[in-house]
């Protein structure tokens, strides 16, 4: 295929190699969109325990023309429910340095996946390139490998319990009986040949095929719930965003049955208008945010005041019920035509098994426990899941893209977008700053705090435990973000997350 010509393109994600297939999209002439099914297509294989065609995740977008759409790829719920006593479901404990998680896994705790169904969503509607040729990054990766940086050999660490499961995970995130560290390469040649096959036989190959077939044999035999039935019937869900005014600014936003999109939203309500001349680092700062945290908890824990503050502003209501908290990345990436996308995919923390020929791990998101009050296996058969995924897009007043952004960070997620924003936004702070400003977060009656706040809170009414972290880690999320500012574009990835920026211009 003849070239297009250079598209002017950038990109902040979650790795080099990610990144790099952006850019190699827009050296090709590609738009923003192909590079963002490009970066997808490749974070299966350099990021592949947080994102995988075993699970799903958003995309929250603005084309040249001023067009805004949510496109939501996340995973559902079976159609028939098995006993709990029928069903291969146990807990599992993640260590993240200074807190804990737990989780569920095994392969009762697996929904249907939408990675790809949004891919090709996405192709068909906005792409201009082949998927022949926007696969091709994500084919080397697999063949070639994929370097190991210190937050992936971090990332594999604390899901070691996870991976070493299943001998056809022992080729992939093991060499020589070790995990695989940092300066390791990843290699996944039988999904190289998977995706061979999917540009052959399309999307069919995977719901409507023999990976839907391998899937549900296994299930039916091995505690799982999926079957043929469930993935033949899913589908792509295109939503209109949640739209906020925010001073002259507009915020994007993730709608319902996204949690976090809502949380989000209603929390930047809140916070307009609130900012004073106070420091960013400063005991007022922290009293401010806790304040919203303490305002967002609350709807977060009483789904019909949820539900009522949505009504109010006449944003989708959608039930609201199990929800995803695991691992996740994201990228956010902005052409010169003014197209811009941001998206965020998880594949929780991964249910342990493999797809049989694939290399692929299947999700474990009914194995999340923080938005099932009634208990596990509590969710409604055949319904979407909720999420805490925030992919977000920023307005200028002239209705242009002018930030876009998001992260992974589990529950965390709303409200470390919030704070980007609110450094952004309110305190005129650079994108460098912003990102990497200090940041908090209240759940579980702990308020966590990274070094960088006041020591003393003085004034501050704190009824939780507080817990001061020693440094910056990933448990403050991933806010890899890109900013337009008088045509002018600039990108940061977050350290906290070893985010890389690539760009064209």
């Amino acid at each position: 295929m003849k070239s297009k010509g250079k598209t002017k393109g950038i990109i902040a994600a979650g790795h080099p190699q990610t990144a790099s297939a952006a850019t190699r999209i827009f050296e090709e002439g590609g738009n923003a969109f192909d590079a963002a099914v490009a970066a997808l297509f490749t974070t299966f294989v350099t990021e592949s325990c947080m994102s995988s065609v075993g699970g799903g995740g958003f995309a929250n977008l603005v084309t040249a023309n001023g067009d805004q759409q949510i496109i939501d790829f996340f995973c559902q719920t079976p159609k028939h429910k098995r006993l709990p006593n029928d069903i291969e479901f146990y807990p599992i404990t993640i260590d993240l340095g200074d807190t804990k998680e737990d989780f569920h896994i095994g392969n009762g705790s697996s929904a249907v996946p939408g990675a790809i169904a949004g891919i090709y969503a996405l192709h068909e509607q906005l792409c201009t390139l082949p998927l022949k040729i926007l696969v091709e990054p994500a084919i080397e990766a697999a063949k070639t490998g994929a370097y190991i940086d210190d937050f992936q050999a971090f990332d594999f660490q604390i899901l070691k319990s996870i991976l070493e499961i299943n001998e056809l995970a022992q080729p992939i995130w093991f060499k020589d009986g070790q995990l695989l560290q940092e300066g390791d390469h990843l290699y996944m040649p039988q999904f190289a040949d998977f995706l061979e096959h999917l540009i052959l036989e399309g999307q069919a190959l995977f719901y409507k095929g023999e990976i839907a077939r391998k899937v549900s044999e296994v299930h039916q035999q091995s505690g799982g719930q999926l079957t043929r039935q469930d993935f033949e019937a899913y589908q792509v869900y295109h939503k209109s965003p949640i739209t906020v005014p925010y001073g002259q600014k507009t915020i994007l936003c993730n709608p319902a049955p996204s949690i976090g999109g809502a949380l989000m939203a209603l929390s930047m309500q809140q916070l307009d208008g609130k900012f004073t001349n106070y420091h960013y680092q400063d005991s007022q700062h922290v009293q401010t945010l806790y304040d919203i945290y303490t305002y967002c908890n609350q709807l977060h824990s009483n789904p019909a005041l949820l539900q009522s503050a949505l009504k109010q502003n006449g944003w989708p209501t959608t039930d609201i019920q199990a929800g995803k908290w695991g691992g996740t990345t994201h990228f956010s990436i902005a052409d010169e035509q003014g197209n811009a996308i941001a998206i965020t995919s998880s594949n929780g923390e991964g249910c342990g098994y493999l797809i049989p020929g694939t290399d692929i791990m299947m999700n474990n998101m009914l194995g999340e426990a923080a938005l099932l009050p009634n208990g596990f296996h509590s969710w409604q058969a055949d319904t979407r899941l909720a999420s805490m995924m925030s992919p977000t897009i920023v307005l200028d007043e002239d209705h242009e893209v002018a930030i876009v952004t998001g992260s992974g960070g589990a529950g965390r997620i709303p409200g470390v977008i919030l704070q980007v924003l609110h450094y952004l936004l309110d305190h005129g702070l650079s994108l460098r700053e912003a990102v990497h400003a200090p940041r908090l977060h209240l759940e579980h009656k702990v308020f966590n705090l990274e070094p960088g706040f006041a020591n003393q809170l003085d004034g501050i009414n704190i009824k939780e435990d507080i817990n001061r972290w020693k440094k910056p880690t990933l448990f403050f999320g991933g806010v890899h973000t890109v900013q337009r500012t008088q045509n002018s574009y600039q990108a940061v990835g977050d350290t906290r997350r070893s985010g890389v920026v690539a760009s064209t211009f």
